[in-house]
């Protein structure tokens, strides 16, 4: 295996061990001897990939976001087809077991986000992107601007509710279908 081949796999582990202990126990709970040892390497391994525990974490919320934005296109889509933001909203989670985790991670974020710049920058970005996508698909189905920027708004909401929710569902270990769907 070569040497970018081998880089390329322990900051893949590392990222996954990192994600895993940032869900469980948040930015501030996760430790960088936890992670290097989840991922069966030393911490030095940690620091040779990311100079701080923060760079990890915003490495790992960067990849969160970008499924954020996959998950995006199923919303765009509803509300393209004329759904209303609620139904549209729903569409962002997708039954699956990745749902507990990705709920756990952008929940932190926003906490993150308050004490931490990068994180911010982050996360005001999605959202920026988030209104954009929503808004735009609003106005495909024949909503005035004034009204896209409106359903796109609420529509953000509603997902950001449906993430506090799974999170709650999700840390109480429960897997709940009732409000997914459709």
């Amino acid at each position: 295996m070569r040497q970018e081949e081998r880089r390329a796999r322990t900051r893949r582990q590392l990222l996954d061990a990192a994600r895993a202990a940032f869900a469980a126990r948040g930015f501030d709970g996760g430790s960088l001897d936890a992670i290097a040892a989840s991922a069966g390497l030393s911490k030095g391994a940690v620091y040779a990939h990311f100079p701080t525990k923060l760079h990890l974490y915003a490495a790992v919320i960067g990849e969160v976001l970008d499924e954020a934005k996959e998950r995006l296109e199923a919303v765009a889509a509803a509300l393209r087809k004329g759904d209303r933001s609620d139904g549209a909203a729903r569409r962002y989670f997708r039954g699956a077991a990745g749902d507990a985790e990705h709920a756990a991670l952008l929940m932190d974020a926003w906490t993150a986000a308050t004490r931490e710049p990068e994180v911010r920058a982050l996360l005001d970005a999605y959202l920026a992107e988030r209104q954009a996508a929503l808004a735009a698909a609003a106005v495909d189905a024949g909503a005035r601007p004034e009204e896209a920027l409106a359903l796109a708004a609420v529509t953000g909401r509603l997902i950001d509710a449906a993430v506090l929710h799974e999170r709650h569902e999700g840390s109480a270990g429960s897997v709940a279908g009732g409000h997914r769907g459709a």
